[in-house]
């Protein structure tokens, strides 16, 4: 366990703590994330943990289903709830309040206007903006998607309510098609909404609130797409504290097998690497396991090795 670590995710008593686990796809976000959410609601807090990943992997791993709809109780864990923002559904809710805008604009420009590739980041965030709103509990951990869609659900919100509103207010033809009695309703819509994700921009770059933790594996690639991730989130003032390398072999495994040597061999090599150029960051290992990390007692085992 880092100790270190555990000291900057805990929670104080007045306020919401935000726990964001993000990474390249494969390197065990979702193992990551349920564990911490796992080991919170253990010690008492009132935990939520959700996830952004389009994939059922938090219904698996918990073994019941998880929605977009609702919150729902973990089975069987205590102070815990979870879950999963689906990109269609958190979509429709997202298109819905924004009706009278986006019908407007679509009349103009054509239906590619709604249906542009980044709808799905905008919805996706647009949804758990509301967590950093309206605080439900103790803690917040927050499964992402991969690391490049994770950055888009970030930075898409910012620049598509800039660009919208700069539209409605420079451009003529859009300006004269809202030129309506619901041309300040809609207006107020979208500053609205920029005020919303501001806001939420806020809480994301306030290290005391929010701890973004990147997981990776002692690879090349995971260790480039960190690195990667740093710099994106530092564009948007977004500090990431921790990190997190999963599946070390461990000395005291090898016992004389040619192939972990040699994986070992190969892993000092990126484990190396990754204290040179992550140095600044609170760095946690954990070790490859000889079992799936699928169910509760494994979950808290590895919340054991991460928090003690």
């Amino acid at each position: 366990m880092n100790k270190d670590l555990l000291n900057i995710m805990l929670p104080d008593k007045k306020n919401t703590k935000y726990l964001f686990f993000g990474g390249k796809g494969g390197v065990g976000k979702t193992t990551m994330a349920t564990a911490t959410a796992v080991w919170f609601a253990d010690h008492g807090y009132k935990t939520t943990i959700v996830s952004t990943d389009p994939t059922v992997s938090l219904s698996a791993i918990f073994a019941q289903h998880i929605g977009g709809d609702a919150k729902v109780p973990i089975n069987e864990v205590k102070n815990l709830c979870g879950l999963n923002i689906n990109p269609t559904d958190s979509k429709g809710v997202f298109l819905t309040r924004l009706t009278g805008v986006m019908s407007q604009i679509s009349g103009t420009f054509g239906n590619d206007v709604v249906s542009t590739p980044c709808m799905e980041e905008m919805a996706t965030f647009d949804q758990f903006v509301s967590f950093l709103e309206e605080p439900d509990g103790d803690v917040v951990v927050f499964d992402t998607a991969p690391t490049g869609k994770s950055l888009r659900e970030l930075a898409m919100p910012f620049d598509w309510a800039g660009f919208l509103q700069k539209q409605i207010v420079e451009g003529k033809k859009l300006a004269e098609l809202l030129n309506t009695g619901d041309n300040a309703n809609s207006m107020q819509d979208l500053e609205k909404d920029k005020r919303r994700y501001d806001t939420a921009l806020n809480v994301l770059q306030n290290k005391s609130a929010t701890v973004f933790n990147l997981v990776l594996l002692p690879e090349r690639l995971p260790i480039e797409e960190t690195q990667s991730a740093i710099t994106g989130l530092a564009k948007l003032g977004i500090p990431v504290q921790g990190l997190l390398v999963n599946q070390t072999i461990l000395p005291e495994v090898i016992e004389g097998n040619r192939f972990l040597q040699a994986r070992a061999d190969l892993q000092k090599t990126y484990l190396d690497e990754i204290d040179n150029r992550f140095s600044s960051l609170l760095q946690t290992r954990l070790p490859l396991l000889d079992h799936d990390v699928s169910d509760l007692t494994s979950l808290r085992k590895v919340g054991k090795l991460l928090y003690g």
